[in-house]
């Protein structure tokens, strides 16, 4: 087996097969600098190497090029970690020690580079170099590698993901958080309001990196501002192709002719057509016809931003997915009851006993809007 064969066997392993492939292309599709930025905490230098060895040697395979940071935290170390990081992966990936303003160069070039962040010794202005690479990168994905997988709020399970919009002085409260972590996460915040709604950062160890990457759930906190939901009233009102484009991308099939026909009550779309939920009027309720969010946007919590805005202007609301749609047990987790059929899931909120029946009846007689998927 070839070795990038068996690095994508090994990514399959941690998800649905074509859900790895598809995040590959993603980031294929990127600029080599631009897939992301890796923070290495110390402690991971010191105690987990291995894993992140491993972690690197399988990216390089895959042809994707991370930026490697270290001592953005504690920088005495930084330079002997990187050079023995160096010297771990010499043989068979391309690597290289360098200063933050060659980063861009070096992994375009198609090699790793790794940045000690040894000066300057004031934190706040380490922050501030690391800040200005990642701009300079255009990073998406700021991961922060430590380790703990995610945040650890005391008291509770890490979260999979925090608005820094509306969750994040909640974290930084007294006690919420470790010391070192309350840190990290103001400056996270810094960095994702200096680069908008497009970057993301995560908090993850290097036994969950590959999983954080390559799948939707991932395995660690992703912090990321909240989307910007907006609600238009009849397609005329919005982009057609670009909503259209979204649909069919999202499912991977194409709208039937006569889709537009159908008048709905309520677009709403997400940060600039990122995700959107399309809601019709009937006399049982709101009827959800359609709810996507892009594939590039997967795992952002881009649905949990457009279903928290919708649900709130439908508290009584009923919709269909197909049995073997994988979103079935996400939306089980969004509904006050579901009936499961042969074809068909229909699942209800803010429902009454007696609209249950008709409920799915309507939502199973709806007509189909998608067309087979393309051969």
């Amino acid at each position: 087996m070839k070795p990038d064969e068996a690095v994508l066997r090994f990514l399959e392993s941690t998800a649905r097969p074509a859900e790895a492939a598809q995040y590959l292309s993603l980031f294929r599709a990127e600029r080599p600098e631009s897939f992301a930025t890796l923070a290495v905490s110390d402690t991971v230098m010191r105690d987990d190497g291995g894993a992140l060895v491993t972690d690197l040697r399988y990216l390089s395979k895959l042809g994707l090029t991370p930026v490697v940071v270290l001592g953005l935290l504690t920088p005495a170390r930084a330079e002997a970690d990187a050079e023995r990081l160096r010297e771990r992966l010499a043989g068979d990936v391309g690597v290289d020690v360098v200063a933050p303003d060659r980063a861009k160069a070096v992994a375009r070039s198609g090699r790793i580079p790794i940045v000690p962040l040894a000066t300057p010794p004031d934190t706040d202005a380490r922050w501030t170099v690391f800040g200005d690479l990642v701009d300079a990168l255009a990073a998406r994905k700021v991961i922060f590698v430590g380790r703990h997988p995610g945040l650890v709020p005391e008291g509770r399970r890490p979260p999979s993901i925090v608005d820094i919009t509306t969750e994040l002085d909640a974290l930084l409260a007294p006690g919420a958080l470790p010391p070192g972590q309350v840190a990290l996460l103001a400056q996270a915040a810094l960095l994702l309001n200096r680069g908008g709604r497009r970057r993301t950062a995560s908090v993850t160890s290097p036994l969950d990196l590959l999983r954080e990457l390559f799948t939707e759930r991932g395995a660690g906190t992703l912090l990321r501002l909240g989307s910007q939901v907006h609600r238009f009233a009849a397609y005329g009102d919005v982009d057609r192709d670009r909503l259209v484009a979204l649909v069919e991308g999202a499912f991977g099939r194409p709208l039937v002719p006569g889709f537009f026909d159908r008048a709905p009550e309520a677009i709403y779309l997400a940060d600039d057509y990122r995700g959107t939920a399309i809601v019709e009027q009937t006399p049982l309720g709101g009827y959800l016809s359609k709810f996507a969010v892009g594939l590039a946007a997967r795992g952002e919590g881009v649905a949990r931003d457009l279903w928290r805005v919708m649900a709130a202007d439908y508290p009584r609301l009923f919709w269909r997915s197909r049995t073997d749609n994988p979103i079935a047990s996400w939306y089980a987790q969004h509904c006050d009851g579901l009936q499961r059929g042969p074809q068909w899931c229909v699942f209800w909120r803010g429902a009454g006993v007696d609209e249950i029946p008709p409920m799915v009846v309507h939502a199973r007689a709806a007509p189909v809007d998608l067309g087979p998927a393309p051969v």
